[in-house]
């Protein structure tokens, strides 16, 4: 064994004096090698820290720009809830007086024009996502419906809505105004009585 570590020993040697250089024991090579491997894998060691701090950046920085865009979202969404909210009791009055002037005989051409105004309005709020809460005919949910009043008639299931007192209005999913009711409430034991 010590006899091939004195050839190799005398090749680098022979190496060495051809190429100009000092010469290095074989010893010394193995040493230089070795320091040079230890400070490749500090490196890669260094590379692999490197990476993983960019990929968590990376990931922060994509949290933080979706999180901005449900912000901004959520901001256009409350600023439209906002001024709907404010137009609700433009509507309101607007469905009264369409009411009321078919009732007193107002002339066709003023209830027409307002009929118009209306459409156009409940059409522009539709488009942006409001819709009108159904009643009539409905069972009360007080996730929709608000309860005004109560009857006791027979001619109606119990907890069925009777009467619309003020329309109710959705955005998107969401309840921007529970619709006010009245609710018949009857109790089967009276049936009997």
């Amino acid at each position: 064994m010590r006899m091939n570590n004195e050839k190799e020993e005398q090749k680098v040697v022979n190496n060495n004096e051809a190429s100009g250089c000092d010469e290095i024991s074989f010893e010394e090579l193995r040493n230089v090698c070795e320091e040079y491997r230890n400070s490749a894998e500090e490196y890669k060691k260094k590379s692999e820290e490197y990476l993983k701090n960019l990929k968590s950046l990376k990931a922060e920085f994509d949290n933080y720009r979706k999180r901005e865009m449900q912000y901004r979202e959520s901001f256009i969404k409350s600023s439209n809830k906002d001024l709907i909210l404010k137009l609700l009791p433009i509507l309101d009055d607007m469905d009264n007086a369409i009411l009321e002037s078919k009732k007193n005989e107002v002339h066709q051409s003023f209830v027409e024009g307002a009929e118009l105004i209306y459409r156009k309005l409940l059409n522009i709020l539709e488009k942006e996502g409001v819709r009108k809460i159904t009643t009539l005919g409905e069972k009360f949910d007080p996730k929709y419906h608000e309860a005004m009043m109560t009857i006791s008639s027979p001619d109606y299931e119990d907890y069925a809505i009777v009467d619309e007192l003020r329309k109710g209005y959705m955005l998107n999913e969401e309840v921007l105004r529970a619709a006010q009711v009245s609710v018949n409430r009857w109790d089967k034991n009276e049936k009997e009585r």
